[in-house]
């Protein structure tokens, strides 16, 4: 008997699922939300998200908040935005940004579809995104969830991707989602064009490939002048039952002012089928319009929509709540004015509670209450529809409502304690009449009693179905996924959590702070699996507080040494649970004494990084530590005594006081302080040397006052190890300096640059003009004409030269080293005019001066364009040659000389005779 109670007590679980509950908070508009766990809605005060639209919230099926998102950014349950859970591609004010579907067959994985705002012109900037999704996982992040790596933004093609309009805008403002036929997968539905795209989503995730139903009504992007695409505003909903698919289109056509362009809108109802995806059968049930919301009731028997209307001049007058009664045999005259009012048309979202809820704010005020069909099953104004009655707690709706699965909502049957071991018990909600029914449990039993107890031997998941008669007439069967989990496996025997009594301020007493979590790990065995644990003074407390409200502090001071407090360690997401024991005892701690770190600060701001990992290792070898023993960090004496906040390896700081804790399997082992010094380090600035090949050897040194020289080891590029070196070429050299008492260092680099002798590759002389070119141009040097000492100038070129002999001086930049080289302008006319009329009757060269060449031969030779020799002459002794040969006047044509000097330099070119 007593090895009984002990397995009980440890091995005990309880679960409280409802599969609806994951609809159970809402956040939406300017900071409000909507607790659904409460008999009547009450206000959520504590949520981060301001959306004037699109949003999307998802609980456990306990009703705990897991995460929500405007469909950009996604915060956890504890208001937080999740480490990767920004930059997502919806769109706040997109219709419905964001859609959270459960993958089915897990319990802490979920995929987030978001639409981005389709409207190009204000974001023309910018391209549209259409649909993507996101995977998140609750079991990262300590069970707090994460976007998966690699699996964020994953695009969907909803377009023809051959069309230009199509390819630019990719989708309209509009998405739902139902279960599949087959209870477990779902149906991801969106809409553009003419065509609804039907993702399915399964145990193996999304299939990225949907089914496509072409429709008769094609709705082509058309934008206001905001930028908006008026097509693309309004809800898409499924029916719970998921067969039928109604559609809100806010406008069909632009027009202009004055035209009543917001009454072009429609809504149109489909046939959706859930085992193949298909949506058929359209029928347009609202025209002329300017429709928003749509909601279908819980029995997927009447359809809600909010309309607004608008005046001749597109003001804003007044809305309407619509009913339309689907099992009408003329749907379209059965509609219904629920209610007009001053109410902006928002959205319609069905709650677990049975009613539908309607968002929105009267014109030009604040919506700090929304609206409810309290009976949204009942035909006309039966349906008790009661405007501005649900209070948000002074936070301010806008037009959206958080969207989900909708067949979380069909009342049909449902479930409770689902935890392995559990009596899972199945009950009826439908409230269709039946005489008998039919149960199959997925695993292969069955049942025939109105509320069944069923036990599963193992964990799993299992679709569960449920087949109603009435008069031999058979309904269903209606289908839903069972997720049996098992509670964690936990220690058997009780863990002792030790703490060093000399943390507080009363030691030897046995009393100290203790950090519970330190005994998680070991209590669940070091699970991998995601879990979360409470602790509590005795074990019926822990089974009592079935909503974990009643917990003690993780930060707990022990009432006496040795006390047992009590573990409930759950299963992250389920209610499945196990219990251990904790045994919180004290022990003397080890002075670990006073230590000194310092390091440098090399920016000069009392800035320096400390290595706190080489300093646990340093102390733990000075101290001759046990191996098992970690030596961690803390800014706070506390939290050094509990363990919590640890800093980093590498911590920084200016001057301080930092706390030391040992622990041995998470045990408190000791106690210590370490001071921390900045010491400033020298401004190293790199260098640049400039100097001339003759200047060789040089000295180069870090630039250190002469006073601090002695502080400091050296460690050069050349191997050399002090402060100054001598070079012998030019180069770049790099020391680093280390404080050796600190342990710190930093580098500089020293560039030494060396003149270079310029090397002429010619010179390109162009009638009066000279450009010269190096063959190590890429080096800087200056030029000068003439005068050797007087004004250089950078560029290569000089123009408009005078005729004759000049000189050319190169000088590198540093003023090492110059070079000359003489050079000649010469002037050979174009053309020359043999017509003896005394202007221009001889050709001749021009800058030449006959006393360099007086005792020289200088010749000019002259050719016809055929290369025969018609004259040569010396242009110093002769006025040149006048346009015969042999005594006979040539004819009119380009004739070509050749110039040659002393030197053996060649001056080649044509000219033209012109009479």
């Amino acid at each position: 008997m007593k090895t009984k109670i002990l397995l009980l007590i440890f091995t005990l679980s309880v679960s409280l699922a409802f599969s609806q509950k994951q609809s159970a908070n809402w956040y939406f508009g300017e900071y409000a939300g909507l607790n659904f766990n409460t008999p009547t809605p009450t206000p959520l005060t504590d949520g981060q998200l301001i959306t004037k639209e699109g949003c999307a919230t998802i609980s456990d099926p306990n009703g705990n908040l897991l995460f929500y998102t405007d469909g950009v950014t996604i915060w956890d349950r504890r208001h937080q935005i999740m480490p990767n859970g920004e930059g997502l591609l919806g769109h706040s004010s997109s219709t419905e940004s964001a859609l959270i579907v459960p993958k089915p067959g897990s319990t802490s994985k979920y995929y987030v579809f978001t639409i981005d705002k389709p409207s190009y012109y204000l974001t023309e900037a910018e391209p549209i995104d259409g649909v993507n999704y996101s995977e998140i996982d609750l079991s990262l992040n300590s069970g707090f969830g994460d976007v998966v790596p690699g699996n964020k933004n994953n695009h969907l093609v909803t377009y023809d991707t051959n069309d230009a309009v199509q390819n630019e805008y990719k989708s309209s403002e509009k998405i739902t989602a139902v279960s599949h036929s087959d209870g477990s997968s779902i149906w991801v539905i969106t809409q553009f064009m003419n065509k609804f795209y039907a993702f399915l989503i399964d145990i193996y995730g999304v299939n990225e490939t949907p089914i496509v139903s072409t429709v008769p009504q094609m709705i082509r992007p058309i934008f206001n002048d905001d930028g908006a695409n008026i097509t693309a505003i309004g809800y898409l909903k499924v029916s719970p039952d998921g067969k039928k698919i109604a559609i809100a289109h806010s406008s069909t056509n632009a027009g202009s002012p004055r035209t009543g362009r917001k009454k072009s809108g429609k809504v149109l109802l489909y046939d959706f089928n859930n085992t193949t995806g298909a949506v058929t059968n359209q029928l347009e049930i609202l025209s002329g319009a300017y429709p928003y919301g749509v909601e279908f009731s819980p029995n997927s028997e009447l359809l809600y929509i909010t309309d607004n209307f608008f005046d001749e001049n597109d003001l804003f007058d007044h809305s309407h709540l619509y009913q339309y009664n689907l099992e009408s045999s003329n749907i379209v005259n059965s509609r219904e004015t629920i209610r007009s009012s001053q109410n902006v048309a928002g959205a319609l979202q069905l709650a677990i509670n049975g009613k539908i809820y309607r968002a929105g704010f009267k014109t030009l005020g604040v919506g700090l209450d929304i609206s409810v069909i309290n009976q949204p099953n009942n035909i006309g104004t039966s349906c008790d529809y009661s405007e501005n009655t649900v209070n948000l707690g002074g936070k301010a709706s806008q037009l959206g409502l958080p969207p989900f699965v909708q067949s979380i909502f069909l009342y049909t049957f449902d479930y409770e304690d689902v935890c392995l071991g559990d009596q899972t018990h199945f009950f009826i909600t439908s409230e269709e009449p039946y005489d008998s029914v039919l149960w199959d449990f997925g695993d292969g039993q069955t049942s025939i009693l109105d509320e069944p107890l069923h036990t599963y031997q193992q964990a799993g998941v299992y679709t569960v179905s449920l087949t109603m008669y009435l008069n031999g007439v058979e309904q269903g069967p209606f289908l839903k996924q069972v997720i049996i989990s098992q509670p964690p496996d936990v220690l058997q025997t009780t863990f002792d959590l030790v703490q060093c009594d000399s943390a507080d301020n009363n030691p030897n007493d046995g009393i100290a702070p203790f950090n519970l979590q330190l005994a998680n790990a070991p209590l669940s065995l070091f699970t991998q699996d995601a879990i979360q644990v409470y602790y509590y003074h005795t074990m019926a407390d822990a089974i009592n507080d079935t909503d974990n409200s009643k917990a003690i502090n993780e930060i707990y001071t022990n009432q006496s040494n040795g006390e047992i407090v009590y573990a409930k360690v759950l299963k992250a997401n389920t209610d499945c649970y196990s219990m251990a024991t904790v045994r919180l005892n004290t022990t003397q701690a080890l002075d670990i004494g006073t230590h000194q770190l310092g390091a440098c600060d090399p920016d000069e701001d009392n800035l320096a990084d400390f290595d706190l990992e080489s300093e646990s290792i340093r102390i733990a070898t000075a101290l001759n530590l046990p191996t098992n023993v970690d030596i961690s960090f803390y800014e706070d004496k506390n939290d050094a005594a509990i363990g919590v906040n640890p800093l980093p390896n590498i911590y920084t700081s200016t001057n301080n006081t930092l706390y030391i804790r040992a622990e041995s399997s998470n045990e408190c082992y000791g106690t210590g302080v370490l001071n921390l010094e900045v010491k400033s380090f020298p401004q190293l600035e790199d260098q640049v040397v400039n100097v001339c090949l003759t200047d060789f050897p040089i000295t180069i040194n870090t630039g250190l006052h002469a006073s601090e020289v002695s502080n400091y080891n050296y460690d050069w590029s050349t191997n050399d190890n002090v402060n100054e070196i001598t070079v012998l070429q030019a180069g770049v050299y790099t020391v680093n300096v280390i404080d050796p008492l600190f342990n710190c260092e930093d580098t500089m680099s020293i560039t030494v640059n060396q003149n270079e002798i310029p090397e002429i590759r010619d010179l390109i002389i162009n009638d009066r003009d000279l450009t010269i070119l190096l063959n190590n141009a890429a080096n800087d040097f200056v030029y000068a004409i003439d005068d050797e000492f007087g004004v250089y100038q950078e560029s290569n070129s000089f123009l408009n030269l005078p005729y004759g002999k000049h000189t050319l001086y190169i000088m590198d930049a540093l003023n090492c080293e110059r070079i000359s080289k003489d050079f000649y302008i010469l002037g050979f006319p174009k053309y020359f005019t043999p017509n003896n009329d005394s202007d221009n009757d001889t050709w001749n060269v021009a800058g030449l001066d006959p006393a360099l060449f007086e005792t020289q031969l200088i010749t000019i030779e002259i050719f016809n364009r055929y290369g025969k020799l018609l004259k040569t002459f010396n242009p110093n002794q002769s006025d040149g040659w006048n346009g015969t040969f042999n005594g006979n006047l040539l004819t009119d044509d380009d004739y070509w000389y050749c110039l040659k000097l002393p030197s053996g330099e060649e001056y080649k070119g044509h000219f033209a005779l012109k009479r």
